[in-house]
């Protein structure tokens, strides 16, 4: 349904969004995402089997004409719970296959693995046939004359809907699925938090070819009611106060940490601010260097952190002045391969720089 890619995204429209709260006010880009990461992911989370009865019993539980159930994401369809064929929460809405099972909005091939495979915020209700067909097929708005599947409720068809078009999701069994409208911005945002939170094993690609999209979707169905008090819930089984979703809490964390205006280092230091200039070799295998500039004299502070957000080594401390660069130097040192986060703190400014240590 192409229509809403005539959103104009530069200006989103303001939307009725419960308990909003700006976090980490100031902080754009890696500087924001390495903040987000080090506050917000999850500290434990549940095993295989009580992830998906918690999903069940707990996070998506709705009720429907005094019914208790749960409503799968893709279709609308609802099961209630009725202890068949087995009390357990998972069994009695998986129906032996033709109810609800769990769905991996960021597909387990494309890297959710480990602690990512089961963390609730990335996990929905899904129709079991929706949720195979979906398969690990990107997320994209597909043309009506182009989608090959619709779905609804408990059925799908290749015929195109002549009503209530909006409740369905949409495959195009090549490229892509598109959910049904007013759980789009879900899906954005379980998207961003999945590739936030776990970019050291998601794959690039992947999300790359999804980003624009899900970043209008965010924008075209706001956080509701629901949505905040589900991540709420999640993150009572996942470590407690600060392992919400932060992108839920914060309309406008996906905006300033994937899409920020555009400034160049010396812009940064004519504003009487500073900047690092990007590391060089990069990726390097035993030591790669930046040069740290600021446009007034300050105090700053250049730290090393990984992809879980944890610093690893402190690369400089010291009063930088204006006209006076500072080389700061990496080591590999004892450090694992992998991606790290140089952050310059200054009085006045932070900038930050990605390396990549490859042996």
């Amino acid at each position: 349904m192409l229509r809403l890619l005539l959103l104009v995204l530069l200006v989103p429209a303001a939307a009725a969004q419960p308990d909003q709260v700006v976090l980490f006010p100031g902080e754009t880009g890696d500087d924001l995402r390495v903040s987000i990461v080090t506050a917000y992911k999850p500290t434990t989370v549940l095993s295989s089997a009580a992830s998906k009865d918690r999903m069940m019993d707990s996070v998506w539980n709705v009720e429907v004409d005094g019914v208790e159930g749960v409503v799968g994401v893709y279709t609308g369809y609802f099961v209630p719970f009725d202890c068949n064929p087995s009390c357990d929460p998972n069994q009695d809405v998986y129906n032996n296959g033709s109810g609800l099972d769990q769905e991996h909005i960021w597909p387990r091939s494309m890297g959710a693995s480990g602690q990512a495979e089961r963390d609730l915020h990335h996990l929905a209700p899904t129709w079991t046939r929706a949720n195979s067909d979906r398969g690990n097929l990107p997320f994209g708005e597909i043309p009506d004359v182009m989608t090959d599947d619709w779905y609804v409720e408990n059925t799908v068809s290749s015929t195109l809907p002549t009503e209530n078009i909006d409740a369905y999701s949409e495959r195009d069994r090549n490229t892509a699925f598109e959910p049904r409208e007013d759980f789009k911005g879900d899906v954005a945002r379980a998207m961003f938090y999945f590739y936030t939170m776990y970019e050291a094993q998601a794959d690039d690609g992947f999300f790359e070819e999804q980003k624009e999209t899900l970043y209008a979707w965010h924008y075209a169905d706001p956080v509701d009611a629901f949505e905040y008090d589900r991540t709420l819930a999640i993150a009572g089984f996942q470590g407690g106060a600060n392992r919400e979703n932060p992108f839920v809490l914060d309309s406008t964390l996906i905006r300033r940490a994937y899409f920020p205006p555009a400034v160049s280092a010396e812009d940064a230091a004519i504003a009487g601010g500073g900047a690092l200039t990007p590391a060089y070799p990069n990726p390097f295998s035993t030591r790669t260097a930046l040069t740290l500039r600021v446009g007034e004299a300050q105090a700053v502070r250049v730290e090393l952190f990984d992809v879980l957000g944890r610093r690893v080594q402190t690369l400089f401390e010291g009063v930088v002045a204006p006209g006076s660069p500072v080389e700061v130097g990496v080591e590999a040192g004892g450090l694992p391969p992998g991606l790290y986060v140089v952050r310059a703190s200054g009085e006045t400014f932070r900038a930050t720089r990605r390396v990549t240590l490859a042996r």
